[in-house]
């Protein structure tokens, strides 16, 4: 081999790492803030019980049901804008599932087992008890799940780093 052919080919080996780096950056989100996790899953959680409970239902006097009614949609509606304001921030990302078949199921399905047993609760106990455990279980099982992907995120930048340091 020439030198002149050594040397394309070290361009191109360098060329190649800069195109999956820069790959890397365009699919990799920075980590969300620490607050976000427990932020969802306390106002998914309050919500939920709030909607499956029977204080809303019981309550009396219209300013209370009011008050009750209102808190219950702020609840509810705090995860969605939440996840709305970090699309608008992130732009476009093609961002490829994380993990392995078994992380990825596990991420997703446990938040649908949490429902189902709260279901379960449901039934056995009645509606109070129903409705904290779903509260409970559905939002701690969103907590988890966003401070999973958090840290899914937080493992894609760090490897992000490493290709840059071994460059």
């Amino acid at each position: 081999m020439s030198s002149s052919e050594y040397h394309a080919s070290v361009r191109a080996q360098g060329d190649l790492r800069a195109a999956e780096r820069a790959r890397l950056t365009a699919n990799t989100p920075p980590p969300l803030p620490a607050w976000w996790a427990p932020m969802a899953g306390i106002t998914h959680g309050l919500g939920m019980a709030l909607v499956a409970g029977p204080l809303l239902y019981e309550a009396d006097g219209g300013a209370r049901r009011l008050a009750l009614l209102l808190g219950t949609l702020a609840a509810l509606a705090a995860f969605p804008v939440m996840c709305a304001i970090r699309v608008i921030r992130m732009r476009v990302r093609s961002w490829p599932p994380r993990g392995s078949r078994k992380q990825r199921m596990l991420l997703e399905g446990l938040p649908v087992v949490a429902y189902g047993v709260a279901a379960l609760a449901f039934l056995a106990f009645g509606q109070s008890v129903g409705a904290v455990a779903l509260g409970v279980l559905g939002g701690g099982s969103l907590w988890w799940r966003e401070a999973r992907k958090n840290a899914l995120c937080a493992e894609a930048q760090a490897a992000l780093r490493a290709t840059g340091r071994a460059e």
